[in-house]
């Protein structure tokens, strides 16, 4: 191999190791595209209030199944968006809920 062959895929090489580094810096991080992804999610649904914790603003609910958030039903624990929700409430309640998933976390928006 000449001098000059072995220069120009020395280069060739350099040049897509360059291009393809700076594209893995351009691509999102997981947890960035996950999060945008899940931002906009929210749901409505219905359940039982099994338990309120009004210091930390978080009420316990068995509620049914969720498909806009992909969760079945379950008891859950869940923040509330504003802790003056849960001043009416009481435990066994029936209750009517607006929630959203930012990706990370379930906030109960409203509560009827």
């Amino acid at each position: 191999m000449t001098r000059q062959s072995l220069m120009k895929k020395l280069l060739v090489f350099t040049l897509v190791a360059a291009f393809a580094g700076f594209a893995w810096l351009l691509l999102p991080s997981p947890d960035q595209a996950q999060a945008s992804d899940a931002s906009q999610k929210t749901a409505s649904g219905s359940g039982l209030v099994l338990g309120i914790d009004k210091e930390k603003g978080v009420v316990t609910i068995s509620h049914g199944p969720l498909p806009a958030l992909n969760m079945t039903a379950m008891t859950m624990g869940f923040s509330v968006k504003d802790k003056s929700q849960l001043a009416n409430l009481q435990p066994m309640q029936k209750i009517e809920f607006q929630i959203t998933y930012d990706g990370n976390d379930y906030l109960i928006t409203e509560i009827k």
